[in-house]
């Protein structure tokens, strides 16, 4: 798989160089606010204006690739705004490459099975996990994800709550990847979590203010609201979303969605977030089977409920898959064994490239990443029950009393 996603990175370098990959929408909106434009920076017309000094005119859509993020993120490509396009996406590469690897070694010391047995797997695994690989090439910001929920991750296993919030809440930048979790951790009521979140989201809607102003702040809800109605101009996309969203609104028949199906939308994905704080019993952190596979379906249900969850919005999947690799290396039953089927599924890239490329149905992904959280959930069930051997090889700094 590794080996299939360099060759590919190759084929289209040229291509994400000349500014087609996403990385163009923070490109554009460093641009804006380097130029002093931050408060036209939800104008569609100002971002498709700038995108065609950079964008060759084959890979400008029926508008711009808007940026459709908060503002506060902007932030983050400022500096390289004062380079060119080329040089700031290899740099941007470069720093994200940089985030995986920093993710890998801060949840490295809670992976003992993995660590004592196969250490190449640190480097094996997030190369040749396909949703990974794509965040790359596109230049996303949903490495940085990655390395938010390996932060916080690490923060609950110490008992940490209230920093593990704050980090959560810096991830609000994909607030419908952390905004789902939020509920989930609500349900299991860590509620010095909750507080940590807000505080972070009250720091970031100043900045945003401060950035922006009150009127385009305003608009932001509407902005992102109406992007996500005009499906015909082929940015939002839900056939290429492998989520619930995607499964059941991504076909042409159901273009747009009638309202009963998005109701019943809402219903899946809450009854998903419902299930899966019921399967984890988080006051169990020093279980350390139980509550790591309870984390990682937490994780997977985020993804699967998430509204605007993309191909490359899976990379934060990728510490579920690194915890549930763990047990699997400590379990001694074949009661898990299923699990790697699920798991191979999910790195076969090959299976999403002929989904993206020759059916444009990634939506029918969602089958197999449904699988992975209906393995791990079984999993997590039979570590309930007597007679399961797991011998964890975890080492992790001195837990505070």
């Amino acid at each position: 798989m590794i080996a299939l996603h360099v060759i590919l990175f190759w084929i289209v370098r040229r291509e994400a160089l000349s500014g087609s990959c996403d990385f163009s929408i923070f490109y554009t909106a460093g641009q804006m606010l380097r130029r002093g434009d931050a408060h036209i920076l939800y104008d569609s017309e100002a971002q498709l204006a700038l995108q065609r000094e950079f964008v060759k005119e084959s890979f400008i859509r029926k508008g711009p690739l808007p940026y459709n993020h908060p503002p506060f993120e902007a932030l983050i490509y400022l500096p390289l705004a004062y380079l060119p396009y080329s040089s700031a996406y290899l740099i941007a590469l470069l720093l994200n490459l940089a985030t995986l690897t920093a993710g890998i070694y801060v949840v490295r010391p809670w992976l003992g099975n993995i660590r004592e047995r196969f250490p190449s797997l640190f480097v094996l695994v997030p190369l040749a996990f396909f949703p990974m690989f794509y965040s790359l090439i596109q230049g996303q910001d949903s490495v940085f994800l990655w390395a938010i929920y390996c932060l916080a991750y690490s923060q609950f296993r110490r008992k940490r709550e209230i920093i593990a919030g704050l980090l959560l809440g810096i991830g609000l930048f994909k607030f419908h990847l952390v905004l789902p979790f939020a509920f989930v951790l609500l349900l299991c009521g860590y509620w010095r979590s909750l507080l940590g979140m807000a505080i972070s989201a009250g720091a970031e809607f100043l900045v945003s203010l401060k950035i922006v102003g009150w009127n385009e702040l305003l608009y932001y809800p509407r902005f992102i609201w109406t992007i996500n109605r005009q499906l015909h101009r082929g940015v939002i996309v839900p056939e290429n979303m492998p989520n619930f969203r995607g499964l059941l609104t991504g076909w042409p028949i159901l273009t747009p969605p009638p309202h009963w199906l998005e109701a019943a939308l809402l219903l899946l994905s809450a009854g998903m977030l419902i299930w899966a704080a019921y399967r984890w019993i988080p006051r169990k952190v020093d279980d350390v089977t139980v509550w790591n596979l309870g984390f990682s379906l937490a994780i997977i249900a985020t993804f699967l409920v998430g509204y605007h969850s993309y191909t490359y919005d899976m990379s934060f999947v990728l510490l579920a898959v690194l915890l549930v690799i763990d047990f699997l290396l400590g379990s001694k039953t074949g009661e898990a064994k299923y699990l790697w089927l699920a798991l191979s599924l999910l790195f076969f890239s090959p299976l999403q490239l002929v989904l993206m490329l020759r059916y444009s149905h990634q939506n029918l992904f969602a089958l197999v990443v449904l699988g992975f959280a209906l393995s791990v959930a079984a999993a997590c069930a039979a570590t309930r029950q007597p007679g399961l051997e797991y011998k964890s090889r975890e080492s992790s700094p001195a837990q505070p009393r």
